[in-house]
């Protein structure tokens, strides 16, 4: 891997050690995949960095990519979503993608108008539709 994506890798096997060895082989970049053991929408995350330094975070179900600012950042939200304390949150407006986003358990999230929301938690346990009223 190219030195950033080994930096990146480094610092998330620090505290993640169970996803030592998963990423794939024999790239420049980092692409690794966390298998969800659980059956859920959310499904499993993929990391990936890419040719500009970028991390992104990803997972099965639909419109799940996020682009990640700092490898600070990546830790705190896979940290949050394996523990359930974070959810992800993917928004639609008349059935059609709107927005997606990360919501701490416990805080509200508030809602618009006319949009949908699918919560999607690591375990499957949490997940909801709330109907935009």
């Amino acid at each position: 891997m190219n030195p950033y994506s080994t930096e990146v890798y480094n610092e998330i096997i620090a505290l993640f050690p169970q996803l030592e060895g998963l990423n794939k082989q024999d790239t420049d970049l980092l692409e690794f995949k966390f298998e969800n053991d659980h059956e859920t929408q959310m499904g499993s995350i993929y990391v990936q960095t890419s040719e500009d330094d970028a991390i992104w975070i990803r997972a099965d179900h639909f419109y799940t990519t996020y682009a990640v600012d700092s490898v600070e950042e990546l830790i705190y939200i896979l940290g949050g979503l394996i523990s359930n304390e974070m959810f992800w949150v993917v928004a639609y407006e008349e059935e059609e993608w709107d927005d997606s986003f990360f919501a701490l358990k416990g805080h509200e999230i508030e809602m618009e108008q006319g949009i949908d929301y699918k919560i999607l938690s690591w375990d499957g346990k949490e997940d909801q539709f709330i109907k935009g009223e």
